[in-house]
């Protein structure tokens, strides 16, 4: 099982702070995949972006901050999105 926490605008887009997926393993892709189809399918454009995870999304598995929508979360791992610190 991957757990998911997410936070911020993105657990307003899903409407859940947490989600756990059964699974052996999957990339960050299938994941935002499996809760856009789930919860909000609106949440896939906000989390990929010309094939890359949104400039203004934070992902992080444990202590590594994942770069690409191809890196892999295993069974057991925890999955956190965030929304990085922006204003002007």
């Amino acid at each position: 099982m991957i757990k998911v926490k997410i936070y911020a605008e993105y657990r307003d887009i899903i409407g859940k702070n947490e989600i756990d997926i059964q699974c052996d393993q999957m990339t960050f892709k299938e994941i935002v995949e499996y809760i856009s189809t789930k919860y909000n399918k609106e949440f896939i454009k906000a989390a990929i972006q010309n094939e890359k995870i949104n400039e203004y999304m934070l992902v992080m598995v444990g202590d590594r901050m994942l770069m690409s929508i191809d890196d892999t979360i295993k069974n057991g791992e925890t999955l956190k999105i965030l929304a990085t610190a922006h204003g002007g």
